[in-house]
């Protein structure tokens, strides 16, 4: 999925203003402004879950060491003219804020191509506040970074709440892309599953399990569950409602490799009526894998 490939950075954020409260001893150094260049493509434009159009925009910054390539809502660049979308707009100027600092974009588009110069300047409250999360010592590419993925301090402080505090700095990236949220690591805690690895967490939502899924789940027989089970029936669509379908079919005492066996073998409640109705005695979930491997995938009227 393009959002993926654009290394899945989601731009969905609600700008907040926090205190700076330094611990003793810590100090935080005004940074120069970033500057570079920037090119964007508004011809192809795609949506993310909130619905919102999206514009890709490529950043390097001056000496060329550092790129970031992500999505933008159209709504959140302000003062970009509507001629840029597909016409000719020369000289624009146009800004994107963040809770992290804000960038100023000045430029041309041609036919929905644009490029230009950009300057991102820190905002110091956040950087005093990441200080007192226990994130200390960030560079300005760092910075820049969590602006474009819109890292917040509700975020942060939030992670720290649900037993996720000052973590690396990469891990902390990963939590917002994947939208590893507080709410999402505490509901998984009342369900049993604490001190879940970030690699983990962020499997789990690159793969969408979800609490209402382990619910049901848990409802069907299939409570406790490995992390590495639940991604395992993600991956190869091991749903409530197929756990359900095998049921139906009279396979009630059913483990997770048979379930996940079917599902490989494409073993469905379809498949298993038409053998029964062919002739083929499937009482088990290993007949029905045998019969796919083995015979012949005969259907009723064939």
């Amino acid at each position: 999925m393009r959002r993926l490939a654009l290394l899945s950075l989601a731009l969905l954020s609600v700008p907040a203003a926090w205190a700076a409260v330094l611990p003793v001893g810590v100090a935080v150094q005004v940074s120069p402004a970033t500057k570079g260049e920037w090119t964007a493509d508004t011809r192809s434009t795609w949506r993310d879950d909130d619905g919102q159009p999206r514009v890709q925009f490529n950043l390097r910054t001056s000496d060329g060491d550092s790129r970031w390539g992500f999505g933008v809502r159209l709504r959140d660049l302000a003062g970009l003219p509507a001629s840029a979308i597909a016409n000719l707009a020369d000289n624009v100027q146009f800004s994107w804020t963040r809770e992290a600092g804000a960038f100023l974009f000045t430029g041309s588009f041609n036919q929905g191509r644009g490029s230009g110069t950009y300057t991102f300047t820190q905002d110091q409250t956040f950087v005093s506040n990441m200080a007192t999360a226990g994130y200390r010592n960030l560079t300005a590419d760092d910075i820049v970074r969590l602006a474009v993925i819109d890292v917040t301090l509700a975020h942060v402080r939030g992670l720290a709440q649900a037993g996720y505090a000052a973590l690396a700095l990469d891990d902390l990236v990963r939590t917002r892309i994947h939208r590893v949220t507080p709410e999402f690591i505490t509901a998984l805690a009342a369900r049993g599953y604490r001190s879940i690895p970030v690699e983990d967490l962020v499997k789990m939502r690159i793969h969408n399990v979800t609490t209402p899924e382990i619910d049901d789940l848990k409802a069907l027989g299939f409570g406790g569950m490995s992390i590495d089970d639940l991604i395992k029936f993600r991956i190869h669509r091991v749903t409530p409602e197929f756990i359900k379908s095998m049921k139906d079919t009279g396979f009630v005492m059913i483990s997770e490799d048979q379930l996940v066996r079917l599902r490989i073998h494409n073993v469905d409640a379809q498949f298993i009526r038409d053998a029964r109705a062919d002739g083929f005695a499937v009482q088990t979930p290993g007949d029905a894998v045998d019969l796919a491997i083995h015979g012949p995938r005969r259907r009723r009227g064939l």
